[in-house]
Order: structure tokens, then C-alpha cells, then sequence
């Protein structure tokens, strides 16, 4: 990863370096994760890669986790781990 372009990663998190690729991948925590994941779902759900049932059960798919991570965070960080 010597020559690095600058590229939004999902046109949304800018990353200006190959070390700062890498340390996002290095230090990536629950919350990010997640977060994400959300946006990967957006951009892929706007590029038409999801029908809308797809998209549907995606999204609450993650809303689920979500709310097992808010009532459970000793459980999430242990996973982390």
C-alpha cells in the first residue's frame, strides 16, 4: 500500500493514508463496527444492490443488535476481546 488515493470509504469515512487505514482496521471498536456496517447497508441499498424486502430485513436485523448492544454492553465488550 505504498501509493494511496485518498477515497471515502463508503463516501462517508475519509481516509487519508494507508496508516490511517490501517489503524482504523487495528483499533476497530463495537460502535464503530457497527456504525460501519450501517453505512455499507446505506450505500448499497442507494446503489440498488437490495431489493426493499432485503433492505427491510437488513435494517432491522441491525436495529436488533443494536439494542442487545445498549442492554448489554458487558456481553459486547467481552466479545471484543
Amino acid at each position: 500500500m505504498q501509493d494511496f488515493t485518498p477515497v471515502p470509504l463508503f463516501d462517508r469515512i475519509n481516509i487519508q493514508s494507508s496508516e490511517d487505514f490501517q489503524n482504523l482496521i487495528d483499533e476497530l471498536n463495537q460502535e464503530q463496527a457497527t456504525f460501519i456496517i450501517q453505512i455499507a447497508l446505506e450505500k448499497a441499498y442507494s446503489s440498488g444492490i437490495f431489493n426493499l424486502s432485503e433492505a427491510e430485513i437488513l435494517s432491522k436485523s441491525l436495529r436488533i443488535k443494536n439494542n442487545i448492544a445498549k442492554s448489554n454492553p458487558k456481553n459486547e465488550s467481552k466479545r471484543n476481546k
